[in-house]
């Protein structure tokens, strides 16, 4: 009897071990390659994708780490890519696995770690701003508008208009007639200048400057998990896509920190939808106060 449990024991035992043997052996063996795609020949910097003829790649199976992996053309990507546009942004020799940080393209997901890669257009540049005002629920691909507020003037800088310099008469020496001939003098008109108007806004203030940017990358606190579910950290910088001629303004703005960022909805369109705004100071709060009160009292 003894015998025989012994036995039963021992063929259970030799099942597990059997069974964790062959899931160590198949389950947690070498995964299934990963086609990714290669250069046939080499591919230099400043090609457009849609120049790239599809007889010049080739799909190779790649075996390893799965994270490294994920930084190669994939034919799922490489559809992407072709169908947002983009550029080779360095070169691709013949032969090599092609990464994803060597195309520059909307439709890249390595634009989230790499924000360069989405810049195609050379008059867009990336911003991180860490004082503006930004919506709690932001995320990575939104579109924003920049808006500048200023509460009230500073002295320090007036804008007034430019100082007339003081011109010294000429002085004419006098010369002895029997000596030098006599001459009539030309007459030269002193130029008018028109000075420039004084400008007094009144405060506070606010303007958009920039509008339709896209938010490339968003900055946050640790994690904290609050009961059950998980809360976003507070947000320390937020990097947007504007263009390079605004830079210094806003710039200038978040260093003031009067600098705002307004969500905008996915219906906007960016190119139709665009039009310059008159912006808005405190004679035009009182209108809008007057206008509606006489409306609403009729």
């Amino acid at each position: 009897m003894i015998n025989r449990r012994l036995l039963i024991i021992g063929v259970v035992i030799a099942i597990v071990f059997g069974a964790a043997i062959f899931y160590m052996a198949f389950a947690m063996g070498p995964k299934a390659p990963v086609l990714v795609i290669a250069a046939k020949e080499d591919i230099h910097a400043g090609t457009r994708v849609d120049q790239i003829p599809e007889a010049s790649l080739a799909k190779i199976p790649l075996s390893g780490d799965s994270l490294l992996l994920s930084s190669y053309l994939t034919e799922a990507t490489w559809l992407s890519i072709q169908s947002a546009g983009g550029v080779v942004v360095r070169n691709v020799y013949q032969y090599e696995a092609i990464p994803l940080s060597s195309i520059a393209s909307g439709g890249n997901p390595r634009v989230s770690d790499i924000p360069e890669l989405g810049l195609t257009d050379p008059n867009l540049v990336v911003v991180s701003l860490k004082n503006a005002g930004v919506p709690n629920a932001i995320r990575p691909g939104d579109r924003v508008d920049l808006v500048v507020a200023v509460v009230q003037r500073d002295e320090r800088f007036e804008l007034s208009s430019p100082q007339v310099p003081q011109v010294a008469p000429e002085v004419f020496e006098e010369t002895d007639p029997d000596l030098a001939p006599t001459s009539t003098p030309m007459f030269t008109p002193t130029p008018t200048l028109t000075p420039t108007p004084t400008i007094s806004p009144e405060y506070p203030l606010a303007k958009v400057i920039v509008q339709y940017a896209g938010v490339a990358a968003v900055q946050r606190d640790e994690r904290a998990s609050s009961g059950d579910g998980i809360e976003l950290g507070e947000i320390t910088a937020i990097d947007v896509v504007i263009p390079r001629e605004a830079v210094e303004f806003v710039m200038m703005a978040d260093a003031a920190g009067q600098l705002g960022l307004s969500l905008l909805s996915p219906m906007v369109e960016g190119e139709t939808d665009l039009a310059p705004t008159l912006g808005a100071h405190f004679e035009d709060l009182l209108d809008l106060f007057k206008t509606d009160r006489y409306l609403l009292t009729e």
